[in-house]
């Protein structure tokens, strides 16, 4: 059976902790090779990882024609053109969210997508873990019924992501906590109320601990190799949004890096028929049976959500399937994004 060969782009904390060691999870797949600007880390990875071929120039690992797929795990504001440079050279294409700095290179990327007919997917682990698995087959069971409203949280209290690199570099990463891990929750959320039509938009953001931030240590300071930070902190540090739907659904969305808060990733649903929580303590379903309120507690065993998604993308792949990651939810969780941000800034709802 011919092996699948994989290139990464970008040897950071996620190639380092989910992507690689995902493929290679996998018996008919190879990395067989990494590129990434920083020698110093390009080579202790490489090395940590037993990749054979290496590259500081992210353009010539696009040049070997064995590799199928090129999973990119670059910062944020080269997304777009790494995409679209390995999808016109043949490749399928792995993404780490966002797939964007906005909507415009969205909307070419997934333009480029249509042409070149390739896989491509953005890296929403989130979707493939067991309760997301099981709430997407009762919802879609019509057990549900109308989910007319959700609430969807990623906090943390003191938990800013490399302190002066690109994540808290406006110019490189686009935003902070909403477009790192307020993305995760949101299309997450969105998916399971069946990706509705985006109608309006009130956002806010907030930068209140830029005096007192403090490194969260992700990414964890084994996967830093060689990394030099500056001082550069320009993205908020809480983001929230209350978003209306054209089925008439709303979700209301938080997320943050820093506050004075609870902690931790939570959803819920709110359905006709039955509703649905999910936070640090588990699962739990909102019923009604004869009269009587029901509240029960799937039992779900756990998954390794990066391998799942991995065997997803290279299923997709090998049986030539189409992503979960749909398009049009590509481009709506950008839209989203990018509104919120433009409402806050504005300081007024925006419609679409």
């Amino acid at each position: 059976m011919k092996k699948i060969k994989v290139g990464i782009i970008g040897a950071g904390a996620i190639a380092q902790i989910s992507h690689i060691p995902s493929f290679q999870k996998l018996e008919n797949v190879e990395v067989t090779a990494i590129a990434d600007t920083n020698k110093e880390k390009l080579d202790f990875v490489a090395n940590k990882f037993n990749i054979p071929e290496k590259f500081v120039d992210w353009q010539e690992i696009l040049e070997l024609k064995e590799l199928d797929i090129i999973s990119i795990c670059s910062p944020n504001y080269f997304h777009k053109e790494q995409v679209v440079s390995s999808l016109k050279k043949g490749k399928h294409v792995l993404c780490e969210k966002p797939v964007a700095m906005n909507v415009g290179e969205t909307e070419e990327i997934l333009k480029t997508v249509k042409e070149s007919k390739k896989k491509f997917m953005v890296a929403f682990p989130h979707r493939f873990s067991a309760s997301t698995t099981f709430l997407k087959k009762v919802i879609d069971n019509k057990e549900f019924g109308e989910i007319y409203y959700a609430k969807a949280s990623y906090l943390r209290r003191r938990g800013i992501p490399g302190l002066g690199g690109w994540f808290t570099t406006k110019k490189l990463c686009g935003g902070g906590p909403l477009i790192d891990v307020g993305i995760h929750i949101l299309d997450k959320t969105y998916w399971l109320m069946g990706a509705p039509e985006p109608v309006s938009v009130t956002g806010v953001t907030y930068q209140k601990f830029k005096d007192t931030a403090v490194d969260c240590g992700w990414p964890p300071p084994a996967t830093r190799v060689g990394e030099r930070h500056e001082d550069t902190f320009d993205v908020e540090d809480l983001a929230a949004a209350f978003i209306k739907f054209d089925n008439g659904a709303s979700l209301f969305l938080e997320a943050s890096w820093s506050g004075n808060s609870e902690t931790g990733i939570s959803l819920s649903l709110f359905g006709e028929k039955i509703g649905a929580k999910e936070d640090a303590t588990g699962l739990k379903i909102f019923d009604e049976k004869i009269g009587i309120l029901l509240d029960s507690i799937p039992i779900l065993s756990g998954v390794d959500i990066s391998l799942e998604e991995i065997k997803h993308f290279v299923s997709c792949v090998t049986e030539d399937r189409e992503p979960v990651t749909k398009p049009r939810e590509i481009l709506n969780v950008a839209k989203i994004i990018e509104t919120i941000y433009k409402s806050a800034e504005s300081g007024k709802e925006i419609r679409f």
